[in-house]
């Protein structure tokens, strides 16, 4: 099992201090984005009204990196349906880092509240995707959640949360996150990210009856899509499997693992199918 070592700018303990910012027009919403394999450059994003300000240089200075961004590519869609996106080419640390094609989306289509997604590149190499789900701001420095752009990553199944005896031509998907501070902070490495010839491969171990042999089955996880989802459509539940947990471990072609991972190995409920419950 490979474990990371932990950044010492782990979202719980990081500093949080802001040391300047602009006169907002509006109630500012909150978000800081940590870069990097450690974390350790830390962006700052506020959101006023329909504008947005990033902290580009990494300083703590939200007033000395030009005006706020407004919205592009408009668009209204009609019904109480409508986007638009926030762009900027660059967030240019004082580190020499540079990370690329930063584009925030907003929208809302005939929802109760305003939904978000970012994308980012890290390095200028690594695409990654955080928000569509959970809550991207807070009104406060304190609460801001925080979101982590670059690795390592967590493996994590999508889709499911257990395998049913039985099932069969079914989907199982993969992405690879960082969890950041909770829920709606949790960032996806981008399908872009890995070159077409390097399929990530699930091997599972199956709980089995008392004095079966072992079962093992592999999935090679030749497609992709949503961003962040690899996956195949071939997959099946192996007869001889029974309820319990199973063993599900990650690995990719001989060469050497693409991205560093936190671990390899995930353990995963079995249950039986709703006929046989």
């Amino acid at each position: 099992m490979d474990k990371a070592g932990a950044s010492t700018n782990a979202p719980g303990r990081i500093d949080r201090t802001v040391l300047k910012e602009p006169t907002y027009q509006s109630t500012p919403k909150y978000s800081l984005i940590i870069l990097g394999t450690g974390g350790d450059v830390k962006v700052w994003m506020v959101e006023d009204g329909k504008r947005l300000f990033v902290d580009q240089n990494a300083n703590g200075d939200l007033t000395d990196d030009g005006p706020a961004i407004e919205p592009s590519n408009i668009r209204d869609i009609g019904a109480n349906r409508w986007d638009f996106e926030y762009l900027l080419d660059a967030i240019t640390p004082t580190n020499g880092s540079r990370h690329t094609n930063f584009v925030l989306r907003r929208w809302n289509y005939d929802g109760k509240e305003d939904s978000y997604g970012l994308s980012l590149s890290v390095g200028g190499q690594m695409p990654m995707y955080a928000g569509w789900f959970g809550t991207f701001w807070s009104t406060n420095c304190e609460s801001a959640p925080v979101v982590h752009f670059g690795g390592p990553f967590t493996p994590r199944l999508l889709r499911r949360s257990e395998f049913t005896i039985g099932e069969s031509q079914q989907r199982l998907s993969l992405c690879f996150i960082n969890p950041g501070s909770g829920p709606g902070a949790e960032s996806r490495l981008s399908i872009d990210a890995l070159p077409a010839f390097v399929v990530p491969q699930l091997t599972i171990e199956w709980p089995t009856a008392s004095g079966s042999a072992p079962l093992r089955t592999s999935h090679a996880l030749t497609q992709r899509c949503c961003y962040w989802e690899f996956y195949t459509t071939q997959f099946e539940v192996p007869k001889g499997a029974v309820a319990g947990k199973a063993k599900v471990f990650v690995s990719f072609p001989v060469g050497g693992k693409p991205i560093e991972l936190t671990t390899t190995e995930m353990v995963e409920p079995v249950a039986e199918s709703n006929s046989t419950r």
